[in-house]
């Protein structure tokens, strides 16, 4: 037995062994080789899904789901009389107040994920035959992260059918491209449009001028700052971290700390861990939006199931989802590229 003091204080080299080790006919070790000394798996989920949370949850009925938005905005005009024998003109010679009515629509797709246990490793690791739950347990929330990348990263491809998740629906960013397209189409005539996306943000200069820039953008589209975030990778948050602790003042500024949580203009920063694992070409982006301006469909919950195969000697355990995301108010998003030239030591 190989105790605190042996490592602490005799400095001598230490042989780890495990129990059980499991060999085949070639001295390859195998699964069995997890059952050693330990009390407990100790779990460990790479990101945790953070933005679907908030998003504004959309009740699915089907694969198919229409979002219906109304939006008015009334001009009031003089309702006093203007000409004589009546108290007002003709109400339709007035400038009529028109609704704006959209329409985005949901297509759910399904996603899943498997892994195969072979039997003998659940004779021999540390959990014996409730592996198969605590696994299940650690899949669920890893599986609902990844769809968090697929929600923002996703994009279709323009020919062919592919099986990666990714590519199955149009994200945010995806959407937030096709804006930018009819933005540059039609802003020379319309210029409070939603851009979409934002020129491109460089870490070879100070970040809080460029995201300022961006803001007045959001601005100008009219986005909601009621319950407006900026979402930022973690390398993009260390960055302003580092730029905020140059500021001269602790508060009043525009980049400062307040309960632990990173304000730029009182608007809170949140450090999104998918940003860290962008898919299509993407990169590092920065994104500008109110979540309840997002819709977020799922048809069905994270669902998984566990069949012993025989041919398999082991059990096949999956878990499914079946979702889409769609912007519903595009003047609410907006998003940017974040750059790091190469040699600028960022």
């Amino acid at each position: 037995m190989i105790t605190k003091a042996d490592i602490e204080y005799k400095n001598a080299p230490v042989i780890v062994k495990w129990d059980k080790p499991l060999t085949d006919s070639n001295g390859n070790v195998t699964e069995g080789v997890m059952a050693g000394q330990a009390s407990e798996f100790i779990p460990r989920i790479e990101q945790e899904s953070k933005l679907l949370s908030e998003l504004r949850y959309i009740e699915m009925e089907g694969e198919t789901q229409d979002i219906q938005t109304l939006r008015v905005r009334p001009k009031l005009q003089n309702g006093n009389k203007l000409s004589s024998g009546a108290q007002i003109d003709d109400l339709l010679s007035l400038t009529e107040t028109l609704p704006g009515i959209l329409k985005t629509t949901l297509k759910a797709q399904f996603f899943t994920a498997y892994t195969k246990i072979a039997k003998t490793f659940l004779k021999t690791n540390i959990e014996k035959e409730g592996f198969i739950s605590k696994y299940e347990s650690l899949l669920a929330p890893a599986c609902a992260a990844d769809a968090e990348v697929i929600a923002i990263f996703g994009k279709i491809p323009a020919t062919g059918q592919t099986a990666s998740g990714y590519q199955a629906i149009d994200g945010i960013l995806a959407q937030l491209d096709a804006v930018k397209a009819y933005y540059d189409e039609n802003a020379a005539t319309n210029p409070k449009l939603p851009m979409g996306k934002f020129t491109d943000i460089t870490t070879a200069s100070p970040l809080v001028p460029q995201l300022y820039q961006m803001y007045i953008q959001y601005l100008n589209q009219e986005g909601r700052l009621e319950n407006l975030k900026i979402y930022t990778s973690a390398t993009t948050y260390a960055k302003l971290v580092a730029e905020s602790a140059e500021r001269e003042t602790a508060g009043g500024d525009d980049l400062y700390f307040r309960g632990g949580k990173l304000y730029f203009y009182g608007i809170e920063v949140v450090r999104l861990d998918a940003l860290a694992h962008p898919e299509n070409g993407y990169g590092d982006v920065v994104i500008f939006m109110d979540p309840n301006s997002v819709g977020y469909g799922p048809i069905m919950e994270a669902e998984s199931e566990a069949q012993y195969k025989v041919e398999l000697k082991g059990y096949l355990t999956s878990i499914d989802f079946m979702f889409d995301v769609g912007i519903i108010f595009g003047e609410d998003v907006l998003y940017a590229k974040v750059t790091t030239p190469s040699g600028s030591g960022n």
